[in-house]
């Protein structure tokens, strides 16, 4: 399938997945924490894509489009009552207690989620501050404030 922006340009499910598919993957994973739910959230973002064919003016407004799309579903997936009332049997980040980044992806999970999005878009997708206000809808101020308090509960975990 095939999606055409209002300039022209083509979006196939197939580039969505090869240019954004891990990226939305990890991200799902930092707001789930289980590898499978992390999955069907994607899987249900991609439907939805399918079902209303959304336009995007170009390639940046795509990219903001998934990640919007992700964090929504997510959110709506720790909402679900079904969610609360089970326990996860794996974890999202399969790492070696030996790698550098295993306490600090531990320390990241366990944020509440508006903390661990900011720094997850600020920190490993290398957004700038006035991006992540536009994709999550918050005042720049806000995100200034989420990194710091977010910094702040990370130096106290680790």
């Amino acid at each position: 399938m095939t999606l055409t922006s209002p300039c022209g340009n083509e979006y196939s499910v197939e580039f969505i997945v090869e240019n954004y598919g891990n990226m939305l993957y990890k991200l799902a994973a930092a707001q789930i924490s289980n590898k499978t739910d992390a999955y069907d959230a994607l899987q249900d973002v991609m439907l939805k894509i399918h079902a209303i064919k959304p336009s995007w003016n170009d390639e940046e407004h795509l990219k903001a489009w998934l990640i919007r799309a992700v964090i929504n579903k997510c959110r709506d997936y720790n909402k679900s009552t079904w969610n609360r009332r089970t326990t996860a049997l794996d974890e999202a980040f399969h790492i070696s207690k030996s790698d550098p980044d295993f306490e600090l992806q531990n320390a990241v999970a366990c944020l509440p989620e508006k903390y661990k999005t900011t720094l997850y878009l600020h920190y490993y997708e290398g957004y700038k501050i006035h991006e992540i206000a536009k994709i999550l809808n918050v005042g720049e101020s806000g995100i200034k404030k989420r990194l710091v308090k977010g910094r702040e509960m990370l130096k106290a975990y680790l």
